[in-house]
């Protein structure tokens, strides 16, 4: 540009500051910054949202909000993107007290929060186990006209399942389908972890037959929390049952990924709790053929199963 005497502008730096920012390097991003200012470009409030979103992503919030004060000195109007991305990393961070006071300085500077500042809420409320601030504002986004987005929905999923109140968690599943809203794989992935979890690995596998009927693929988690929910119960000849009868194993590869060590080590587990040694050793040969490195946790499993496990270890080195 330079060379057919064309002058940077403030597009070109905000572009590569993104760029910079994508790639993790802030300090350069930071560098080009000050540059920016220090030619006479005024940077504009996306490129300073930028900053601040990777400074909150770094956990640098003394940086993070230092730019957001830079915003406010230069007369630039922090937008409901700005408060979004700081108010998500309090939330992440645990800092609760401080996004409470951040959304009041939001309100009292009279910036309206749309729907992703609720789900963010909605989200960080939910992560703590506050179940009844969750849905105060989701009640609130209602009568404010703003419309739940599968984001919300299955946030209040998990805030239902983790205080046990499954009964709740399925009659709000229910009522997302009655107003024709297809719950996407993450939806899914959250009602069946949460079955799971509560003992109710039948329930679960209904809603695997439920995705399929909708056209949701499932995913590696999916598949993941499944077998550890079967693991779980020490119901071998089930576990063993979803790689044959679902064929697990087959459709994972047919949608584009593989079992993982996660899944691996879950089955070889069982198996062995359940002294159901050639399997497992089946099971082991089999995730070094797929290039799965085993680790500290299924040789662990192996021990306690078999015994004398280092002809196999040598096997699987060699």
């Amino acid at each position: 540009m330079r060379l057919k005497g064309i002058e940077p502008d403030s597009y070109t730096y905000g572009s590569l500051i993104s760029g910079m920012c994508k790639e993790g390097r802030l300090e350069e991003a930071s560098g080009l910054f000050d540059k920016m200012v220090e030619i006479g470009l005024v940077p504009n409030a996306v490129t300073h949202n930028t900053l601040i979103d990777g400074y909150c992503n770094k956990g640098d919030f003394k940086r993070a909000f230092s730019y957001r004060d830079e915003m406010v000195k230069k007369g630039i109007m922090p937008s409901v993107s700005t408060y979004n991305l700081l108010v998500h990393a309090l939330f992440m961070e645990g800092r609760m007290g401080e996004a409470d006071d951040m959304i009041k300085e939001m309100r009292k500077k009279g910036i309206i929060p749309d729907a992703i500042t609720y789900n963010i809420l909605i989200n960080g409320y939910s992560r703590c186990g506050n179940a009844k601030k969750a849905f105060d504002l989701h009640n609130e986004m209602l009568s404010k006209g703003i419309e739940p987005t599968c984001v919300t929905h299955t946030s209040l999923i998990y805030v239902l399942s983790r205080r046990n109140r499954m009964k709740e968690a399925d009659d709000l599943f229910e009522k997302i389908l009655d107003q024709g809203v297809c719950p996407d794989v993450i939806m899914f992935n959250a009602m069946i972890d949460s079955h799971c979890a509560n003992g109710n690995v039948e329930h679960a596998l209904m809603l695997l037959k439920e995705m399929d009927r909708k056209s949701v693929p499932p995913d590696e988690v999916t598949f993941n929390t499944l077998m550890q929910g079967r693991c779980r119960e020490g119901k071998v000849e089930e576990a063993r049952m979803l790689l044959d009868e679902m064929k697990v194993q087959d459709e994972m590869l047919s949608i584009g990924f593989n079992p993982t060590l996660l899944t691996f080590n879950a089955l070889i587990k069982c198996l062995c709790r359940n002294q159901d040694g050639d399997l497992a050793e089946e099971l082991l040969k089999e995730m070094v053929n797929k290039g799965i490195s085993p680790d500290d946790s299924t040789y662990l499993s192996l021990i306690k199963g078999i015994g004398n496990v280092d002809t196999l270890v040598e096997d699987n080195a060699s």
